[in-house]
């Protein structure tokens, strides 16, 4: 039926035509459809119903075009927005709040799979609430699933959306108590939940909620699940631009290490060069370490090999590696200085703060440095020493005469009426000892300016314008034993005074040895009626007194290879004690029962009293002191 049919009832201007052009609402079709419908006929009633219900549904379609138009012009703008957002926290805050917004839901929240977590339960891809928009509380973030764990997990195990009318009552759900607890304190209801793809990685899940049970339509999937394909695209993007901006970041600190390490290179570099620098120009070793203190900014000294504490600190040492230790707050580095010898000495460091890798590079370097300084001044030690060993040779040998040795002095630089004390030296050669008495002998002549040289096997130092005592002082500053047996004696000056000096600080040394005083020093006088075995007179009467004293018990062990004498000296120094006595003699008591009773028959048996003690014990002692020294001699 037309709207002419109708007549004056339907006027065009308001016709259905009139009604959708001006986007009428439903209550105008509805209160239009009236007017017509009063006084129409029976078959003009079902056509207005026919065109009423067409015009209704025209409209109805056109709103939801429009709305469709409104959410592509909506999605469209999210999807610039996302672009322009790069910090992913801030991404997922924004794509949960227009999923709230689009769906008109009370809350939504984005869950994100955890590949870098590992699960804390057997199931794998472990999800995890990360942002949420129009929660109640704070519990719902950092709520945790499992694969096929919760609404969440089947959509991550499904891949595609998945929806419940009312999530707590919905048993077709693996429900979990933790989660029930959170779905409770937010009171949900109706929840939708569709996958964040991207191809064919699943990102994660987007959830969109109401506390009220609800039925989402097919197009509500449709646009959240719109929403969640433009959240992956920026997702993936964001997470790949923090990726490039860790890469460039990364980037930039190689560049910086490796200008640093150059840096440090080239300071390294020119170090060295200044180093050399100073050896090649014969610097000392202060050089070396002024250099090294401007280089690291901190003080720098240099330890030598009689330093105890470094020395044990590097024993057995065969590399330069720095030994950091730290004590009273400061923080040590030492550094050993190696020689083709052994152990040199030591570079130390000091500093309240703990040295840069920079410094512990370049320590080593002066080390080295001072290293060759040493061994060059330790070669001209040597050299300087093997020269005054020759004059030593001249000077104190009897067949040369005085000019000779004065020619000599003159040659190497000795002046022979300045000598005012000797000192002699006696180590064994070969052993430890011998190299650290040659050092000992070195310094005792640099702080004297004086010379010193091996002759025999003695270090003979000569020393001008000092004093014995001096000499003895200095000499026991050396450490808690000394490197062998110190003979001192004064020169009266020239040649003669020197060579008796020689010969009086040589059996100084002699005696010391023989008395078991191998580490000591003494003047010549400090060991009074022992040095009469050096002279002819002496020695007479030192044998007339043991040959009185103990001379049947020498003679009974000469010819029979016993050894009373031993057994009797032993018995009175443990003070006539037995049992001490067979203990130290490592024989049976009957043994020293007969020993005794064969020197009461040998010599009487008053010797046990104590006036004859001290003479028995005395000229026991002489007896040694002659043989050792005899043998020594004949060694020689």
């Amino acid at each position: 039926m037309s709207e002419n049919e109708l007549g004056d009832q339907t006027p065009t201007a308001n016709g259905w035509l009139g009604l959708l052009a001006r986007d009428a609402s439903m209550d105008e079709v509805r209160a239009y459809r009236r007017t017509l419908l009063s006084g129409a006929t029976a078959a003009q009633r079902i056509v207005i119903e026919r065109e009423s219900n067409q015009t209704m549904d025209i409209l109805q379609r056109l709103a939801e075009r429009r709305e469709h138009a409104d959410e592509l012009m909506v999605l469209n703008d999210l999807a610039k927005r996302l672009a322009s957002l790069h910090e992913e926290r801030s991404l997922l805050q924004e794509v949960s709040s227009q999923a709230r917004r689009l769906l008109s839901a009370d809350v939504a929240y984005l869950m994100l799979r955890q590949d870098n977590v590992k699960p804390n339960r057997e199931n794998s891809g472990l999800l995890r609430i990360e942002v949420s928009d129009g929660s109640l509380g704070s519990v719902l973030p950092g709520t945790e699933l499992g694969l096929g764990e919760g609404l969440g997990g089947q959509v991550l195990r499904a891949g595609q959306p998945l929806w419940t009318e009312d999530y707590l009552h919905d048993t077709q759900i693996p429900h979990l108590h933790h989660v029930d607890q959170v779905a409770s304190s937010e009171h949900l209801g109706g929840i939708l939940g569709v996958p964040l793809t991207v191809g064919e990685q699943t990102l994660g899940v987007l959830f969109a909620a109401n506390r009220r049970p609800r039925k989402f339509t097919g197009r509500e999937i449709e646009l959240l699940a719109a929403l969640a394909a433009h959240a992956c695209v920026a997702i993936r993007n964001s997470q790949l631009y923090e990726q490039q901006q860790r890469s460039e970041a990364e980037l930039r600190s190689a560049v910086a290490e490796l200008e640093e390490a150059n840096a440090t290179r080239q300071r390294a570099f020119d170090l060295r060069e200044r180093l050399t620098q100073s050896v090649i120009r014969g610097g000392a070793p202060a050089q070396i370490l002024a250099e090294l203190r401007s280089s690291v900014n901190v003080p720098v000294r240099f330890e030598d090999a009689d330093n105890a504490e470094f020395a044990q600190l590097f024993s057995g040492s065969t590399t330069d590696a720095p030994i950091l230790t730290t004590a009273g707050g400061m923080h040590r580095v030492a550094v050993p200085v190696l020689l083709a010898t052994g152990y040199g000495g030591a570079v130390v460091a000091d500093s309240p703060e703990p040295l840069d890798g920079e410094a512990l590079r370049m320590l080593p370097l002066g080390a080295t440095s001072i290293a060759i300084l040493v061994a060059s001044q330790r070669s001209l030690a040597e050299m300087e020493m093997r020269t005054r060993s020759e004059f030593l040779a001249t000077a104190l040998g009897s067949h040369v005469n005085e000019d000779s040795v004065r020619r000599h002095a003159g040659a190497v630089g000795i002046e022979i009426d300045s000598i005012s004390a000797v000192m002699v030296v006696s180590a064994d050669p070969g052993v430890q000892q011998s190299g650290e008495a040659r050092r000992l002998a070195l310094r005792v002549a640099q702080h004297f300016h004086g010379w010193s040289g091996q002759y025999g096997e003695h270090l003979v130092t000569l020393l001008p314008e000092t004093t014995v005592e001096a000499v003895k002082a200095l000499t026991v500053q050396h450490g808690p034993q000394l490197p062998g047996a110190i003979g001192l004696a004064a020169s009266s000056g020239g040649i003669a005074g020197l060579r008796a000096a020689y010969l009086s600080a040589t059996q100084t040394t002699s005696l010391l040895n023989a008395l078991g005083r191998p580490h000591d020093i003494a003047e010549d006088h400090e060991l009074g009626i022992y040095r009469s075995v050096f002279s002819q007179a002496g020695r007479n009467e030192i044998s007339l007194f043991v040959t009185q004293c103990v001379g049947q018990i020498l003679d009974y062990d000469s010819a029979r290879g016993s050894d009373l004498a031993f057994t009797l000296s032993t018995y009175l120094e443990t003070s006539q004690h037995h049992a001490r006595t067979c203990a130290a003699l490592h024989i049976h008591a009957n043994t020293l029962y007969n020993r005794l009773e064969r020197i009461d028959k040998l010599i009487g048996p008053g010797w046990k009293d104590s006036s004859r003690n001290l003479d028995l014990q005395l000229a026991l002692r002489l007896n040694r002191l002659i043989s050792t020294i005899a043998q020594h001699h004949d060694g020689r």
